[in-house]
């Protein structure tokens, strides 16, 4: 039988005083990358969706269609305002009211939409005033609606009230000068001013 011969491992009789062999770089080189820290990462499912609104058009005696109507709540961080009438101890903060129409991406926001203070400073449902000496773009709105349902405005709910503006409906348009009450500006609004359809 042929004795196979076994040759020495190099490694296991290197003494652990001798030194490591250099291995010719320098210990720290400098990085070619900037390892700045970086940032969060940003989902951008949570990016906003709305767009700014275009300039506004006359569109004074124009037919067109309320494509719908939304409502946006307003934030929590918002100060409750306090009712101008003596002695009321109701809050209430504005909510934004926005019409969008078939033509030219036009839109138009409609001032008089409310929620309450509710319990544990909740808000209520929106709400429009059906009526007062000083009528809200809203509720000329609401009334128009009422006039083309032929029913009295108290008996419109809310609810009836957007189902049929995300209806789809056929309206003509009312200009209006208004005054912007933040800046004193004087501004023509493009308001539904009857519904045909």
């Amino acid at each position: 039988m042929e004795e196979t011969k076994v040759e020495d491992n190099e490694f296991e009789s290197i003494d652990d005083s001798e030194a490591v062999p250099e291995s010719g770089y320098p210990e720290e080189e400098e990085s070619l990358i900037n390892n700045k820290p970086a940032g969060q990462k940003y989902d951008y499912n949570s990016a906003p969706e709305g767009t700014k609104a275009p300039p506004r058009v006359d569109m004074d005696g124009k037919e067109i269609v309320v494509t719908s109507a939304e409502i946006y709540l307003p934030p929590e961080s918002k100060e409750w305002t306090v009712p101008k009438k003596e002695g009321s101890t109701a809050r209430y903060k504005a909510c934004s009211f926005q019409l969008n129409y078939d033509f030219e991406n036009q839109r138009e926001y409609y001032s008089g939409m409310k929620v309450f203070k509710s319990e544990n400073d909740k808000y209520s449902h929106p709400t429009i005033s059906k009526g007062g000496v000083r009528l809200s773009q809203a509720t000329k709105l609401m009334m128009a609606y009422a006039k083309f349902k032929e029913k009295n405005i108290n008996d419109v709910s809310l609810k009836e009230f957007l189902s049929f503006l995300n209806s789809k409906p056929k309206a003509k348009i009312k200009a209006e000068e208004v005054i912007n009450p933040q800046t004193g500006e004087k501004v023509m609004k493009n308001f539904v001013g009857e519904f045909l359809a």
